[in-house]
């Protein structure tokens, strides 16, 4: 059996969720796939770094294509038409419009319907667009969690939902580790503690202005845990980050909020396991890495009350109504008692990268 693997977006430099799945889930991949399965990974540009380092019956096939939109479309779709694999995995929304008949592709969320306005037309329609057409021409079709499921249906108006698997995600496994370099990385981004950290875009969706106005009534409450306290936002600009940049700039505390942009991956561990908090109410996720970092890291978490974030944190986050600056204020500062700290390490081990591959392998390996 030819298995083909769209990598384009695990070989990404700057990688978001999407792209840690694809990375993750193909480098367990190369641990359990049979040696008598022969894998092709299709990317536009040569492969780099460990996901460059392949077994001996998988394959790179760079395709390459001009700069811009439609490599999809266009060049895999080609690839697809002149020598397709027996099954196609896209781990990242969008399928070629020519795929073979057993293609499998992984549908994180469906924010573009609930968040309109942060996508162009384009982005938006052509997302969506191909959510409504897997569920009813692919093969198989991945989500992250039950709450993408239900969106499915409730949204798309689903009802041939047998076709759909759930996969948890996994969590880098470094921040389990203890960091040595920690004092280190706080110096290189000149943060102190104690801080509250937010990790994800800086936009509308990710609730970044009330978590810097939640973070404004923190400091001027008198019982404030220190009057030191940072806000430390990790994350590139998104939707609405007009909004953030102005709410920052004319806040009071401006000089305590440190905005660091995307951070690389080996930095997030110090900066997660030296939080007093992380604070994650967003508007809309499809699952939430980062509430299971925070959990291994042993930094109690602050997240939205129902949804995906939930459905992953159980019993081990302080959950807050998002559109509500008050309870989130509320929210951290029981959260900051850490009184759900082994609750989310015990939490935590229901998820694994090597869970997540095994259990899509075993969809892409079904009848």
């Amino acid at each position: 059996m030819i298995v083909g693997i769209d990598a384009s977006r695990a070989n990404d430099d700057k990688k978001t969720g999407v792209g840690w799945y694809a990375y993750h889930t193909i480098q367990e991949f190369k641990k359990i796939i049979p040696d008598n399965v022969r894998v092709v990974l299709y990317s536009r540009e040569k492969l780099k770094g460990e996901l460059a380092i392949l077994p001996e019956n998988w394959e790179s096939k760079v395709l390459k294509w001009l700069p811009g939109r439609l490599w999809t479309q266009f060049r895999l779709s080609l690839e697809m038409l002149v020598s397709a694999p027996d099954l196609l995995f896209i781990p990242a929304h969008v399928f070629p419009i020519i795929h073979p008949k057993k293609t499998v592709m992984a549908l994180h969320d469906i924010a573009a319907v609930k968040f309109p306005e942060a996508y162009n037309w384009f982005e938006r329609w052509y997302t969506l667009w191909s959510g409504r057409v897997a569920l009813k021409k692919l093969w198989r079709v991945i989500t992250i969690s039950q709450f993408t499921k239900n969106e499915l249906k409730n949204e798309f108006g689903a009802t041939n939902l047998e076709k759909v698997k759930i996969t948890y995600l996994g969590y880098n496994k470094e921040c389990e580790e203890i960091v040595e370099n920690g004092v280190e990385v706080l110096k290189k981004y000149k943060i102190e503690k104690p801080y509250l950290l937010s990790i994800g875009r800086l936009e509308e969706k990710k609730n970044t202005v009330r978590i810097v106005k939640a973070f404004e009534k923190i400091k001027n409450r008198p019982q404030t845990p220190d009057p030191r306290l940072q806000l430390v936002l990790v994350g590139l600009e998104g939707f609405g980050y007009e909004k953030v940049k102005d709410v920052i700039e004319n806040s009071a505390y401006k000089d305590d909020i440190i905005v660091l942009g995307w951070v690389e991956n080996q930095d997030l561990p110090a900066l997660m396991q030296s939080a007093g908090v992380f604070v994650f109410p967003s508007l809309y996720e499809g699952f939430g890495i980062p509430v299971l970092e925070a959990f291994v890291s042993g930094t109690p978490v602050v997240a939205s009350s129902g949804g995906a974030s939930q459905e992953i944190g159980g019993d081990a986050c302080e959950y807050v109504d998002p559109m509500s600056v008050g309870d989130i204020v509320r929210g951290v500062e029981k959260a900051i008692q850490g009184n759900n700290i082994e609750k989310g390490k015990e939490r935590v081990k229901n998820f694994s990268w090597e869970k997540c591959a095994r259990e899509t392998w075993e969809v892409l390996n079904s009848n």
